[in-house]
C-alpha cells in the first residue's frame, strides 16, 4: 500500500494548475509503461469539494498526486461531491497496480454503476426486513490502530439456502451496496478527520458452518460472483480479513474459491481454526477496548453483551419456509417470462425505442437465469442508434456479471431519457455450455404504472 503522511501544506503548484503529464509509473511486475498520459487541458484549476478542502494538509507522493489529478480531470463529468475524494480515486490506482489508464478505465465503469444504482442515496432506501434479521453483518467502529475499520461477519450462521429461496437478487445487492456505503461513509469521515488513509479490518467468523451438498455450489456461484461485484467497485477497501474458527473441510472451500480471487485479495487473507490462538491475531491488529469481547476484546454494548448484538446481527435461526419467495404480477412465475438461448461466448440484445417525455421514466426488468449471466443497458437520444453497435451507445448501467438465483428478479432504474434502449443478456465467460435466460421488460414513470414504448429488435451477437 502507497505511503503518504501529513504535512502542513499541500505541495506547491499542486492545486495552481494541472501538471502537463503524468509521471511513467512502474507495474508490479517490473514492466515500464509505454509513453506517457497527456493530461487533459483545462482553463482554470479543477474545484475542491469540502472534504477535499479538509484533508489538504496531506502530501502525497508525486506519482500518487499526478494519479489522483488525473483520474479527477479526466471522469469529472461522472464524479459527484460526495464521492471524489483524493482517498477515494487513490484506492483505484492503488487497486490497479499504478496503471493510472486501466485505473480510469474501471473507476468511470463504477461511476456509471454508482449512477445506475443512486448510490449516494441509496442509504435512505428502506433495509429488507429478511436480510436485516438474517444476514450477520455489522459494523463494529474503529479498530484504534493505524486508522483501521472493524467489521464483523458472522457467515458460519447464514442460512445460504434459505437467503437464496428468499431474497431477490436485486433486493440482496442493494442491501449489500447499502452495508459498503455505510463503511465508506466511516472510512471517508475517519481519513478525514485523522488525514490518512483508511481501510477495513474483515473479521469472517466461520463458527457453526456446516458442509452439506449444496455448499459448495452456493459458495463458487452466486455468492462468489456478489463478492466479486463488491470487489470491483470497491477496490482496497479490506486492509486484511481473518478467517476464524474455520471448520475442518475449508481447505475444500478454499482450493475452490482462491483461484476465482485476485492475487491481490488473495495475500490479504489469512485463515485460523478454532484451535488456533486467534483472538491474539486479532488484538495485534485492534484495541482490546474496540472488540467485542466474544473476539478477543473487552467490548460489550449496552446490554453487557459479549457479542455487541446492539450492533452486530448474529442470527441463530434458519429462516422459516413462510418467507420463501413467491411469484407476485411484478415478479411472475419463470414460464411467464420470454425466453432465450445464448450460445457459448455470445449475447443477445434487445432493441427499444422509448417516447420522450417531460416526466422521468425507468425501466423495469424481469430476469431469470440457471447460471451466472452477464446484463448490461445501453441508452441513446439518436434514432440513428437503432443501427449502432453496443460500444458506440452510453452504458448507463454498465456490463457487470449477475448470479443465477431461484427467484425471479426485478429491478426498476431510471434511464436518462426517451430515445433507443438496448439491453443486452450475455454468455460471455462459458467457453462450451449455452445458457437459458428468462426476462420481461418495460417501462414505466413515477408511479410505477406502464408507459408506452416499442421493442424493435431482437439480435444475437451484438457486440
Amino acid at each position: 500500500m502507497f505511503r503518504y503522511v501529513a504535512a502542513t501544506a499541500l505541495r506547491e503548484t499542486n492545486r495552481a494548475k494541472v501538471a502537463e503529464k503524468i509521471r511513467p509509473v512502474k507495474r508490479s511486475e517490473g514492466q515500464q509503461r509505454k509513453g506517457s498520459l497527456e493530461r487533459a487541458s483545462a482553463p482554470s484549476p479543477p474545484s475542491i469539494s469540502v472534504f477535499q478542502a479538509a484533508i489538504m494538509h496531506v502530501k502525497f507522493t508525486p506519482e500518487e498526486r499526478d494519479g489522483i489529478d488525473y483520474l479527477r480531470s479526466k471522469a469529472s463529468d461522472l464524479l459527484t461531491e460526495n464521492y471524489d475524494t483524493d482517498f477515494n480515486l487513490l484506492r483505484w490506482i492503488q487497486g490497479y497496480n499504478n496503471n493510472p489508464e486501466e485505473a480510469l478505465d474501471q473507476m468511470i465503469r463504477h461511476l456509471k454503476f454508482r449512477k445506475y444504482y443512486d448510490l449516494d442515496n441509496i442509504q435512505h432506501r428502506k433495509n429488507d426486513p429478511i436480510l436485516e434479521k438474517y444476514f450477520p453483518l455489522g459494523l463494529v467502529g474503529p479498530t484504534g490502530n493505524e486508522n483501521k475499520l472493524l467489521v464483523v461477519e458472522c457467515a458460519g450462521r447464514i442460512d445460504l439456502q434459505g437467503i437464496l429461496l428468499a431474497v431477490q437478487l436485486n433486493t440482496f445487492l442493494t442491501q449489500r451496496l447499502r452495508f459498503q456505503e455505510k463503511m465508506l461513509s466511516e472510512i471517508n469521515r475517519m481519513e478525514k478527520e485523522n488525514g490518512c488513509q483508511s481501510a477495513v479490518t474483515y473479521i469472517l467468523d466461520l463458527e457453526g458452518l456446516k458442509f452439506d451438498s449444496k455448499l459448495l455450489s452456493v459458495v463458487t456461484g452466486p455468492y462468489r460472483i456478489l463478492w466479486a461485484s463488491v470487489y470491483s467497485n470497491y477496490p482496497e477497501w479490506i486492509d486484511e480479513m481473518l478467517i476464524v474458527n474455520a471448520p475442518s473441510f475449508i481447505a475444500i472451500l478454499w482450493k475452490a474459491v482462491a483461484p476465482l480471487l485476485p492475487e491481490r485479495t488473495r495475500n490479504k487473507v489469512k485463515i485460523f481454526t478454532g484451535s488456533d490462538d486467534w483472538k491474539s491475531e486479532v488484538l495485534k491488529r485492534c484495541k482490546p477496548e474496540n472488540v467485542p469481547v466474544h473476539w478477543g476484546g473487552t467490548k460489550v454494548d449496552k446490554n453487557g453483551d459479549a457479542k455487541c448484538r446492539e450492533i452486530l446481527n448474529i442470527p441463530n435461526d434458519q429462516i422459516p419456509k413462510t418467507l420463501y419467495w413467491v411469484p407476485t404480477p411484478d415478479a411472475p412465475r419463470v414460464g411467464e417470462l420470454t425466453k432465450i438461448v445464448i450460445a457459448s461466448g455470445a449475447n443477445h440484445v434487445v432493441t427499444f425505442r422509448v417516447p420522450f417525455s417531460t416526466d422521468p421514466i425507468s425501466i423495469a426488468i424481469n430476469r431469470f437465469a440457471e447460471r451466472t449471466y452477464s446484463m448490461a443497458v445501453y441508452h441513446s437520444d439518436d434514432e440513428g442508434a437503432v443501427e449502432w453497435e453496443l460500444k458506440k451507445m452510453n452504458d448507463w448501467a454498465p456490463d457487470f456479471d449477475y448470479p443465477g438465483m431461484p427467484t425471479v428478479d426485478r429491478v426498476v432504474a431510471p434511464i436518462p431519457s426517451g430515445g433507443i434502449v438496448k439491453v443486452k443478456f450475455g454468455n460471455e465467460q462459458a467457453w462450451f455450455r449455452s445458457l437459458q435466460v428468462y426476462y420481461r421488460i418495460a417501462f414505466v414513470n413515477g408511479k410505477d404504472q406502464p408507459v408506452p414504448y416499442e421493442c424493435i429488435a431482437r439480435v444475437e451477437g451484438q457486440i
